[in-house]
């Protein structure tokens, strides 16, 4: 049925993710701009039954053929159809046949997880004894593999061999085929060699051992902190501590306020002046009242930290008639405080040195 043409191959389950119409349009695209190919090169595509039925799927696999349909109209002629579409289920063995005898795999899905299609297809390209003898191949160095895959799909970045497309743009697909089509037997041959060695040498065991290992570096020193839970409900985390992590007590606090000569305060809004789950933003009388002590202090530098704009918080103080006398001090998102931390740095040579910069009653920053 194939004999003396060059088949491309493609292997997907019915699923409207896997750009087969893509696929085919890129293969009518081809046999127009390449007429010299029409009669001498077949797209195979098997279509595995789709794994759950709706009208998503009816439609997919409807724009399918009506594609596929279109290209042979166009450019097929009695006894050859430019594509040829099976529709699954087929058995394991007849798949081997199809890859085996396929000069080119071409796995075109808009999105994908780790596809094993191109695998399979550069194990059955390797062969076996009776699958060369089928094929007429004498010398193991006649082996040779072309693949075409999209780069959105999970195992393009480890088949270095490949060519990858695009699978949205219809042109690039097609001068891949035309490509892979033309390539000289002694590059076939290379790609496919760097393909079977990197499959047969990254097996199951490889990918147990790689994960094994990754997880006890993830793990390393895990065994010298202290797992404390905080929060509760939906809220609820593990935060992993050094052994020498201590709370700071409010006594210390206090102390160290006491003789500093210098205090840098950070205060998050939401969370250390506000709860986090209030539903009342605006804080009260008694907050405003101690934050107007803070800031009043001419050795404290106050600084309130909010994802929310300046005017948010300066309406949530004016709400009660009054606000913190150094409003000016807000920071509105982590690039405001990085640049105030700069500011800081290219000033301290100005702070006495027997001054002392103070905690931070925040440590959310």
């Amino acid at each position: 049925m194939y004999d003396g043409k060059v088949v491309i191959l493609g292997v997907d389950d019915m699923d409207m993710f896997k750009g087969i119409s893509l696929k085919f349009l890129a293969m009518g695209q081809m046999l127009k701009d390449k007429p010299g190919l029409r009669g001498s090169v077949v797209l195979v595509q098997i279509v595995n039954p789709a794994r759950s039925r709706g009208s998503d799927i009816q439609v997919v696999e409807n724009e399918m053929r009506k594609v596929a349909h279109e290209v042979n109209r166009q450019f097929g002629e009695n006894g050859y159809d430019p594509i040829v579409f099976v529709n699954g289920p087929v058995s394991t063995q007849d798949k081997i046949a199809y890859y085996a005898i396929s000069e080119c795999g071409v796995v075109n899905a808009v999105r994908d997880g780790m596809n094993l299609v191109p695998y399979k297809y550069i194990v059955s390209r390797q062969g076996s004894p009776e699958l060369d003898k089928a094929l007429g191949i004498c010398e193991p160095k006649d082996r040779k593999s072309v693949i075409i895959v999209s780069e959105f799909i999970g195992c393009s970045p480890f088949l270095s061999g490949a060519i990858r497309v695009n699978p949205w743009r219809v042109d690039s697909v097609t001068m891949a085929m035309i490509s892979a089509i033309g390539m000289p037997d002694d590059k076939k041959r290379l790609k496919h060699e760097k393909h079977y060695n990197y499959i047969s040498s990254h097996d199951i065991a490889y990918w147990a051992k790689s994960f094994d290992q990754d997880l006890n570096r993830a793990c390393k020193g895990h065994f010298d902190k202290r797992c404390s839970g905080v929060g509760v409900g939906l809220g609820f985390r593990v935060v992993a501590l050094g052994l020498n992590f201590r709370k700071l007590s409010v006594e210390q606090i206090v102390s160290s306020y006491k003789r500093t000569t210098n205090r840098l305060i950070l205060l998050n809004y939401d969370g250390t002046v506000m709860p986090r789950a209030s539903v009342d933003k605006s804080p009260s009388k008694e907050v405003v009242s101690m934050l107007n002590v803070l800031f009043n202090d001419p050795k404290n530098v106050v600084f309130i930290v909010s994802g929310r704009v300046k005017d948010s918080l300066t309406k949530c103080f004016d709400s009660f008639g009054q606000k913190p006398s150094m409003a000016e001090y807000y920071l509105d998102d982590t690039v405001d405080v990085i640049n105030m931390l700069h500011g800081l740095e290219l000033a301290s040579s100005q702070v006495p040195k027997s001054a002392e910069i103070g905690v931070s009653f925040e440590t959310s920053l």
